[in-house]
């Protein structure tokens, strides 16, 4: 598998940045993963022919995550009004906050298929389940495996104890985890980095990307603040890198 970051600030991007996004690509799979404010231009970067994308996961319905789906709306129904494009996209996603949900259909661009603990789904060989995370509105990590690879994304989440089974075997953690420790409170909707090292060492990780970089935070501090409990491979998600499961 290969996943390649689109964009990775919350909940707003720096210049020249984006927020959510992140391109899965396995043989003739591609899938989108979250869908923030500045995606879908880079995503066109990779894959111009929307009739290649398999389907859209997003985690939960904040802007700085779903966002650029009111754009690339347009783009798939213009696309299907010039005959290019096909049939609709499959679009998974929570069903709440409702008024979000429903602001989001365009035409016949998206196919909107509601996420909940209980899917799971076989892409061509590759199985997607999802778990419930903690957030302000509904939310889902994502678990991706094929091959006897097991990519997991965080979503958007606070710590919970549950966090520690849900991540346990996977390959490549990728976690919102651009918050430093001082800077939490007690309402803080997100993971601190270095409680993002201690979920993963006590799952006994190999491997973790820190994404949803605040962007006022220095990158060096994060590193370092995850470096302290975690021992093993830590990278900070770089917009345009390509990463290898």
């Amino acid at each position: 598998m290969k996943l390649t970051v689109l964009g990775c600030y919350g909940p707003y991007p720096k210049a020249k940045g984006a927020c959510s996004g992140y391109l899965l690509e396995d043989q003739d799979i591609k899938i989108l993963i979250d869908c923030g404010n500045g995606v879908i231009s880079r995503f066109f970067s990779y894959c111009n022919d929307l009739n290649q994308l398999d389907g859209i996961f997003i985690s939960h319905l904040h802007p700085d995550h779903m966002s650029d789906l009111l754009v690339l709306r347009y783009a798939i129904g213009i696309g299907q009004m010039m005959g290019k494009i096909t049939k609709p996209i499959n679009l998974y996603l929570p069903a709440s906050p409702s008024e979000e949900y429903n602001r989001i259909p365009y035409q016949q661009a998206f196919t909107r298929n509601v996420i909940n603990e209980d899917l799971k789904i076989d892409l061509k060989g590759l199985k997607i389940s999802f778990f419930k995370t903690d957030h302000p509105v509904e939310c889902y990590g994502m678990v991706f495996e094929k091959n006897n690879k097991k990519l997991v994304y965080s979503g958007d989440t606070k710590y919970f104890p549950q966090l520690v089974d849900y991540i346990k075997g996977s390959d490549l953690f990728l976690c919102e985890g651009g918050i430093l420790q001082k800077d939490m409170t007690d309402t803080t909707p997100h993971l601190s980095a270095k409680q993002v090292g201690e979920v993963a060492t006590e799952a006994k990780l190999r491997r973790i990307i820190l994404t949803h970089i605040f962007p006022p935070v220095n990158i060096n501090q994060i590193f370092q603040e995850a470096r302290e409990v975690f021992p093993n491979i830590i990278e900070i998600a770089e917009e345009g890198k390509a990463y290898y499961i």
